[in-house]
């Protein structure tokens, strides 16, 4: 017969496992500069795993993608190739103040970008899990089988923007993430949208938990609005651009998604 773990033992592993995403979310100082919200990845990463829904640290052994997948984070076993980088790091953006670049750089400050990126996912995870818990994998046919007019939640707001935005410019997204080759094999196409939308809702709240500079300076690149960069580098890169009306409109949304986690993770 096993002996299922005391109720102290469950203590001590979760605070390991706190130990180890709070070394996985040891997020350069560069990112603080001008940042109200410096403290809310790593109290997000600690609230997860308070949750349990993030349960486990692995390792994908000869690949340098990292994933989220039954409440576990499994981060690269092999580096991130260069032109990988290139592609899926937006590389623009720098502190007002200082002038130093708030982008993470190739390396271990992407390695930290990356796992943030996961946690994000696992904090999605939580959401469908409140917000449709008799049967969380149906979240995603409650929210679109209305047309995507109805809005029960922030969370849904965003992903129902990123969807409909996949949808009117096939190819395209609002992040590069949510063009990963590895999507085409969902065959689905509505699915294959709903995927793409939920990493690109992800990163735009990742992005504002990196430094809300480094959201704005993306925002303002899909609007257009840095000199040097225009429709063309949207091509390249796979990206939509959007109105100034839809810029505003996108923050606000952003912003009552991290009030909510704000108010999810004080509870």
């Amino acid at each position: 017969m096993l002996n299922r773990p005391s109720s102290s033992d469950e203590r001590d592993m979760k605070t390991e496992l706190r130990g180890q995403v709070n070394a996985q979310l040891n997020l350069p100082n560069k990112r603080e500069a001008n940042n109200p919200d410096k403290d809310l990845a790593r109290n997000l990463g600690d609230f997860l795993v308070d949750e349990g829904f993030i349960s486990e640290i692995g390792i994908n052994r000869g690949s340098w993608g990292y994933k989220y997948e039954n409440k576990a984070i499994n981060i690269s076993g092999v580096p991130m190739p260069k032109a990988q980088y290139d592609y899926y790091i937006f590389r623009l953006g720098r502190d007002p103040n200082g002038g130093k670049e708030l982008f993470p750089l190739i390396g271990d400050e992407t390695d930290q970008y990356r796992f943030l990126h996961e946690v994000g996912h696992a904090y999605q995870d939580y959401l469908i899990h409140q917000e449709s818990p008799d049967n969380p994998e149906g979240w995603y046919d409650r929210v679109l089988a209305d047309g995507g007019v109805a809005v029960n939640s922030n969370f849904e707001l965003l992903f129902r923007y990123c969807f409909k935005k996949r949808v009117e410019n096939p190819g395209k997204g609002l992040s590069t993430w949510g063009n990963v080759p590895d999507y085409e094999s969902v065959q689905d196409q509505a699915s294959q949208y709903a995927t793409r939308a939920v990493e690109d809702a992800n990163e735009l709240i990742v992005m504002y938990l990196w430094n809300p500079q480094y959201l704005r300076t993306f925002l303002d690149y899909l609007s257009g609005k840095i000199p040097g960069y225009g429709d063309a580098n949207l091509q390249e890169d796979g990206l939509i651009k959007i109105s100034a009306e839809e810029v505003e409109a996108l923050k606000l949304a952003i912003e009552e998604y991290i009030a909510g986690m704000k108010q999810e993770i004080s509870k």
